[in-house]
């Protein structure tokens, strides 16, 4: 039986919702921060004595002392099958470095960060279409049936069962930075710009290129044939029509459709962009000596 459900830190966009819809269901909900979490958090826990804790996206290391507060601990629900991928935002990293396989693991907290031995697991395809925003939201519906797996498996056998992760095939990642969202046109292929750009929707709004000498982030692409191509300058803007959008020259004689940007100025179609007047012979230019970009 769920107990309570609790956030951890200042209220945001993300756990504001999760607020609303446990009032909504009669849930109890705590918000605790950061400097409460040997206090507040603590207490509560005493007072509670949940059996176990499950957590989901917390920025914060979850004190030592706390650990055996619960009766079967703290576990953390990972979106990526561990021990690969551990760090913050693997599904990014997942569909940036085009994998075709991700998942789901449920693993104890410990000291160091994705490390503890893990209690279930299991494979999620990432479609090719994917972007990190749909395959999160699969993940997050998947991850439903996985816990209440997990939980019966804790009921049943404790922690007993667990496996230890294989350090030898661990992988970590940190945050991506701006250096991680930009688009090379030289050196990565359509469908590396493709999966980056997938990577980036919506939560980094979008991959980072130069039209123009501004920055330009894209949000959607799609890879195209184009019938008596010849050979342009990577970046190329080689069709712009107001029914068909915009079509970029890429490696080995790819090409990418341009569907959804994002500038300082607002959100734009490929088609609409032709209409205000981008042409064929511009160019989008990789953003590699591009420094100190937010987001918009």
């Amino acid at each position: 039986m769920l107990h309570s459900v609790v956030s951890l830190g200042k209220p945001n966009k993300n756990n504001v919702p999760i607020e609303v819809n446990a009032q909504h269901l009669n849930v109890p909900f705590k918000r605790f921060s950061k400097d409460e979490l040997l206090t507040g958090l603590k207490s509560w826990l005493i007072e509670s004595q949940p059996d176990v804790v499950l957590v989901f996206g917390c920025s914060y290391k979850i004190p030592r002392e706390l650990f055996d507060i619960p009766k079967f601990g703290f576990y953390n629900v990972h979106f990526s099958l561990l021990p690969a991928y551990r760090g913050k935002s693997p599904v990014f990293w997942q569909i940036k470095n085009c994998e075709d396989m991700g998942g789901i693991t449920i693993h104890q907290i410990t000291d160091d960060y994705d490390s503890g031995a893990m209690l279930v697991q299991q494979e999620i395809p990432i479609g090719p279409n994917d972007s990190l925003g749909l395959y999160n939201a699969r993940l997050a519906m998947e991850s439903i049936q996985l816990i209440a797996k997990g939980i019966e498996k804790l009921t049943n056998t404790g922690n007993e069962l667990l496996c230890p992760q294989n350090e030898g095939s661990a992988s970590y990642f940190a945050g991506p930075v701006i250096d991680d969202l930009k688009i090379n046109w030289e050196t990565q292929a359509a469908g590396e710009i493709e999966k980056l750009v997938n990577a980036t929707n919506p939560d980094y709004g979008g991959a980072i290129t130069l039209f123009r000498g501004q920055p330009f982030r894209i949000l959607e692409v799609g890879q195209v044939q184009v019938n008596d191509a010849v050979e342009s300058v990577l970046g190329s803007i080689i069709y712009a029509d107001i029914n068909y959008g915009i079509i970029v020259a890429c490696k080995n004689m790819q090409f990418l459709r341009v569907n959804i940007v994002q500038t300082s100025e607002g959100i734009f179609s490929g088609i609409k962009l032709a209409a205000l007047g981008i042409a064929a012979g511009e160019r989008f230019e990789s953003a590699a000596n591009l420094f100190g970009v937010m987001s918009f």
